[in-house]
């Protein structure tokens, strides 16, 4: 048993140390390495990120100036078209005044004939009274008389004028509110 297995002398002189092995790299750097790159990836991608997001509100901060700026322009014409509306129920009201205007005048143009007549009649009617008055009366009496007389008619003149003025009003005619 010796035989297979011998051990060194201890006093023979030892070998010299093996040279030593190259220094191998140490397993500790490949994952700095993999966290290094993810660290980068992940700068980039957060730069992206940003950049997207960045645009996108800008995107929706335009819109809503659009929007507003819409809203306003839409307030602004709906404001014109009802001042326009007005304008136009305004002017069909003045047109429609002028139509009831000139069709009065054109009555008193076809009347004219009637309205002399009626006056000659007044005057003469008129005439025959102070006449009458003067046969009868003579002095204070007289003046008393005719101022009766006078009196008498301008009343009937302004009875006559106020009727011709509401039959002729222009209210009286169509007006649209």
């Amino acid at each position: 048993m010796s035989d297979d297995f011998q051990f060194p002398d201890p006093g023979v002189a030892a070998d010299p140390l093996p040279e030593p092995l190259p220094r191998q790299r140490s397993t500790v750097v490949l994952p700095w390495v993999a966290a290094g790159l993810a660290v980068v990836t992940l700068a980039v991608v957060s730069l992206y990120a940003k950049k997207l997001i960045d645009e996108q509100a800008a995107r929706a901060y335009q819109a809503m100036r659009m929007a507003d700026e819409y809203g306003s322009r839409a307030n602004k014409l709906e404001a014109d078209q009802k001042d326009a509306r007005r304008q136009a129920i305004t002017s069909s009201e003045k047109s429609d005044e002028m139509r009831a205007a000139n069709a009065r005048l054109t009555e008193q143009v076809s009347d004219k004939d009637a309205a002399l007549a009626h006056l000659k009649e007044r005057h003469r009617q008129l005439v025959t009274d102070l006449r009458a008055a003067m046969k009868t009366t003579k002095g204070k009496a007289l003046t008393k008389r005719v101022d009766k007389i006078l009196a008498r008619d301008a009343v009937a003149e302004r009875a006559e004028a106020s009727q011709t003025l509401t039959s002729q009003s222009p209210d009286a005619g169509t007006r649209r509110r």
